[in-house]
């Protein structure tokens, strides 16, 4: 006599391939949602104004929600200063890097100062100028931060790079300032050696960590 177990193994075996046809359409549309998100990541990760725009336009199903009325400012922001730099051939100078949190610009410490100076020169104040316009009816906080190689500094006026870094940024706030952003919106970073991009063994490296990088805080009031 078959017992019932016998009985559910031999019926099993019997209806396998049948029972596992299910598999077939869920594993595809496990894969197809793998897949997906794996494109969702990668254009999250790019920092680009194309996917924020995508998500502005599926967050515009709720006009009225600050939310994305903020949202589509912010883009507009990121790409009216791409614009600019675009216009005024800066691209080898200024980069804009779009991310879920900040809008950051980032920028050759010589496109602003001479060397050792944290004197902003006269040909740098047209793109401060234009941001400040564009800055001017958002309320976002906006944080300067300075930062150099490593190679040491001692002048008469700055004991060290920390030293000259801080008074460029400090420098591109007091611009601010003086143009009518409110101070409660603004911060300054020196950071000096201690926040380096690249390696600093190489000169080309070295340029590159003499920056300023101005980043603009998403979501937030200022």
């Amino acid at each position: 006599m078959i017992s019932a177990l016998q009985r559910f193994v031999r019926y099993t075996e019997e209806h396998m391939e049948e029972t596992e046809l299910w598999m077939l359409p869920y594993s595809t549309l496990m894969l197809t949602l793998v897949i997906l998100f794996i494109m969702f990541y990668a254009f999250s990760q790019s920092q680009s104004v194309e996917y924020e725009t995508a998500l502005s336009d599926l967050a515009s199903t709720n006009p009225d929600d600050p939310r994305v009325k903020q949202l589509k400012q912010e883009i507009a922001l990121a790409q009216n200063i791409r614009d600019f730099i675009q216009k005024n051939n800066l691209a080898g100078k200024i980069q804009v890097i779009m991310t879920p949190h900040s809008i950051k610009i980032k920028m050759e410490s010589l496109a602003l100062f001479d060397s050792g100076s944290a004197d902003l020169k006269q040909d740098s104040r047209m793109f401060l100028d234009h941001l400040h316009e564009q800055l001017k009816p958002l309320s976002n906080r906006v944080i300067a931060e300075g930062h150099t190689d490593n190679v040491p500094i001692h002048t008469a006026q700055f004991n060290s790079n920390w030293e000259l870094s801080s008074a460029r940024a400090f420098s591109v706030i007091y611009y601010f300032i003086n143009k009518g952003l409110a101070p409660e919106r603004l911060v300054a970073h020196g950071l000096g050696e201690y926040r380096p991009a690249f390696s600093n063994e190489s000169e080309t490296d070295r340029a590159k960590n003499r920056r300023i990088e101005i980043t603009i805080v998403r979501g937030v009031s200022g």
